[in-house]
């Protein structure tokens, strides 16, 4: 008799007690938010309304020096990742459950 292999990801180990900081994510100097920041449900907002999702993670990118790092927090953790431009997308690929959103507006 075999076991099944089975995977956790990092969202699933840390579910409701991820704590973001800025040295968790080396070399990031964007802004790090999460669901115990007053402001994670206007930051995780997109134009159409009817898309509710509710990432581990937002990270406000300044520069692409934080893209590649929150790529690789993303890789390392096994976290999926959703890139925000203006939020505009019909379809809500802006925004994912459980996973880390690369936001890219203060890029502009």
């Amino acid at each position: 008799m075999t076991t099944p292999m089975t995977t956790t990801t990092y969202a699933e180990a840390h579910h409701g007690s991820m704590q973001p900081t800025v040295a968790e994510i080396d070399g990031f100097r964007g802004r790090l938010i999460n669901a115990s920041h007053a402001d994670y449900d206007v930051a995780r907002a997109i134009w159409n309304g009817a898309i509710d999702r509710r990432p581990h993670l937002i990270a406000r990118c300044i520069g692409t020096a934080d893209v590649v790092a929150a790529v690789r927090f993303a890789r390392d953790h096994n976290l999926e990742i959703a890139i925000r431009g203006g939020g505009h997308g019909v379809a809500g690929t802006a925004v994912c459950d459980d996973g880390i959103v690369i936001d890219l507006s203060a890029m502009r």
